[in-house]
């Protein structure tokens, strides 16, 4: 132990094969990929009903509250996975003007999981899964076709991801 620490009066001297170390551990830690961001559908506090759509329809959630890593584009609504790792995502949807709300989570264009509600306005669904992505998979919440739409006021639908680990 002496010949890695010596301690003076409160003033430590430090072998450079100590040293070394403490550097690499300290770059590690800040090289760590930090990534989380949270977003609700509209930038508007009024009533506002998205849909219905003939197709699929890539929401894009507007009102991005957090977004460290810049990994979500809220003109595009989707998700870009900066490294690979296992992630987390959330998204709740309140139901729009039909009175009809089906919408899912998807990974590169494949259905991961999905919300539904049949039970008139302003009802709610939510729902959250554990992803592991590799770097550059793409998320994202689509609201399918037909009599479908989608409601926000004051950020009751949102769409929400993190990191968990890198892998």
């Amino acid at each position: 132990l002496a010949e890695f620490l010596i301690s003076f009066s409160h003033v430590y001297v430090v072998s450079p094969s100590l040293r070394s170390l403490v550097e690499i551990i300290c770059a590690s830690k800040a090289n760590r990929a930090q990534v989380a961001f949270s977003a609700a559908l509209v930038e508007s506090q009024d009533w506002t009903s998205i849909g219905p759509f003939d197709r699929c329809h890539t929401l894009e959630f507007k009102k991005v509250i957090t977004n460290i890593g810049n990994a979500y584009n809220p003109e595009t609504g989707i998700f870009t996975a900066p490294v690979k790792g296992l992630y987390y995502f959330r998204f709740t949807g309140v139901v729009g003007e039909t009175g009809k709300l089906n919408a899912g989570l998807k990974k590169n264009g494949e259905n991961i999981v999905a919300i539904y509600h049949k039970a008139g306005r302003q009802a709610s669904a939510s729902n959250g899964v554990a992803l592991e992505l590799e770097e550059g998979n793409q998320v994202y919440v689509q609201l399918f076709e037909n009599e479908l739409t989608i409601a926000d006021q004051n950020r009751l639908s949102t769409f929400s991801g993190f990191l968990v680990f890198p892998l």
